[in-house]
């Protein structure tokens, strides 16, 4: 449930004193995911990697319905359009409308640096403290330079 909720949120829930602003908007949270683009990456035989776009589903049911019947072996979420991603070949003007700022820091940049032994994808309790040393000067970056408030953290390994 933290997964679609953090993609669901309803924007005009997070400017309280913005006029027309509500506290909780189902309707429009599910609208904003069910307009949402996924994309699956699976496997039907070993080695033969499939690339499906333009995913999108009504409601959190149904995305788990899809991941558990495909078994992806990655997922990727993308930008909230103006029409359902999976119906844009019946609209000629799927478009946009918002999407998350990301930082993809990866490990592998600090391979001339880390003196651990670790190199590539491997990785140690040593070498892991250039990730938070990362993540630490790119929040108080985005916080104190350009007033970020919502700031999200993953790790996608």
């Amino acid at each position: 449930h933290l997964l679609y909720s953090w993609l669901a949120y309803d924007p005009s829930s997070l400017n309280p004193w913005k006029k027309g602003a509500s506290s909780s908007s189902s309707t429009s949270s599910s609208l904003l995911f069910s307009h949402r683009e996924f994309s699956m990456t699976i496997e039907p035989q070993p080695g033969n990697e499939v690339y499906i776009r333009y995913q999108s589903f009504p409601s959190q049911v149904e995305l788990t319905s899809a991941i558990i019947k495909r078994r992806p072996t990655k997922i990727d979420i993308g930008a909230v359009f103006n029409h359902p991603p999976k119906d844009k070949n019946a609209v000629s003007n799927l478009q946009t409308i918002q999407r998350e700022l990301v930082f993809d820091i990866d490990l592998t940049d600090y391979d001339g640096v880390r003196n651990c032994g670790c190199e590539g994808a491997k990785i140690c309790n040593k070498c892991w403290k250039f990730m938070g040393m990362a993540v630490e000067v790119m929040d108080q970056g985005l916080r104190e330079d350009f007033g970020f408030e919502h700031i999200a953290w993953f790790y996608s390994g």
